[in-house]
């Protein structure tokens, strides 16, 4: 099991799934929710795995702290035509980073990882944890795998209007 010591606390942090970082992703969806991340139009774009065949991002704040959502499209017939006629009927999953309180995961830039079904309910990895929390240490797999090379960038890749799409940043 891993844990990890929260900075100015004594308190042994759960690893990724655990109660207070469920606690947190269910919180944050509301938030999310009430801000308009979740509904907000943004720009689709091409993309492939891990995050869907059609893809669009978000940004804004919540509590402060710098938020992205990436809304993953797939499933059979999807494409960019597909996706803008209904994107309900191909909505796979929203992939969220949001930056918690410095001290948090010093190691991995203080990010709050975690993936929702299109109801918000928090989605499980094929063991049955909770896919929420800070990047699971020790694994070779999971969100850092690829973002550790965006280290330069906050460990958030930069999106090109040429090859991506431009965030729609909410306020």
């Amino acid at each position: 099991m891993v844990t990890s010591v929260v900075a100015g606390s004594d308190k042994m942090a759960a690893p990724f799934g655990g109660a207070d970082d469920i606690a947190y992703a269910k919180d944050l969806w509301k938030k999310m929710e009430a801000k308009g991340l979740n509904s907000a139009p943004a720009n689709l774009y091409v993309g492939g795995p891990p995050h869907g065949k059609v893809r669009e991002v978000i940004e804004g704040t919540i509590d402060g702290k710098r938020v992205i959502v990436k809304r993953n499209y797939g499933g059979k017939g999807v494409s960019l035509a597909s996706v803008m006629k209904n994107r309900g009927m191909y909505l796979k999953a929203i992939t969220v980073m949001a930056k918690r309180d410095k001290g948090y995961d010093s190691d991995n830039a203080d990010w709050f990882w975690v993936k929702y079904k299109p109801n918000g309910e928090i989605m499980m990895n094929p063991k049955k944890m909770a896919l929420a929390g800070r990047v699971a240490k020790g694994t070779p797999g999971g969100c850092i795998a690829c973002h550790a090379s965006a280290s330069g960038n906050d460990l958030v890749f930069a999106h090109n209007k040429d090859a991506n799409a431009e965030i729609v940043y909410v306020k």
